[in-house]
């Protein structure tokens, strides 16, 4: 299945310079008052954009953005997030499984897959490229 993707470079005042991967997804929880609508499942990737060889890099889940955040380009103000963000990939890609542990997708010619890493932190996931 086709879903959007973004990164973004975000130079952040206080956790300084990362890229943020963003996925289309849409709420599936019938008691949540977002039932329904798109956001954008987010990660914090602090060293790399993504893996280019064998390692595994870390790619901490942040909480979901809203959906009219997929364009945005620009400065971020005072408070959260503070710092500069630049676009870096927006468009749909091949995405072969999604759930909340694991995402395997398909950009630039490569497979990556991002996991769920229960023995670090309730929010720590690594991304790895597939052969």
């Amino acid at each position: 299945m086709k879903k959007l993707m973004v990164i973004q470079e975000h130079d952040a005042v206080k956790a300084g310079l990362h890229w943020d991967l963003r996925f289309e997804k849409t709420h599936t929880d019938k008691n949540s008052p977002l039932y329904g609508e798109k956001v954008l499942r987010s990660f914090a990737i602090p060293k790399h954009k993504l893996p280019e060889g064998k390692e595994r890099i870390l790619a901490v889940q942040v909480g979901d953005h809203a959906w009219s955040y997929r364009n945005f380009e620009g400065n971020l103000g005072p408070g959260y997030g503070r710092g500069s963000v630049k676009m870096v990939f927006n468009g749909k890609v091949e995405v072969e499984h999604f759930d909340d542990k694991k995402i395997i997708f398909e950009y630039e010619g490569n497979k990556y897959q991002i996991y769920k890493c229960d023995w670090l932190t309730e929010h720590s996931f690594m991304i790895r490229r597939k052969k």
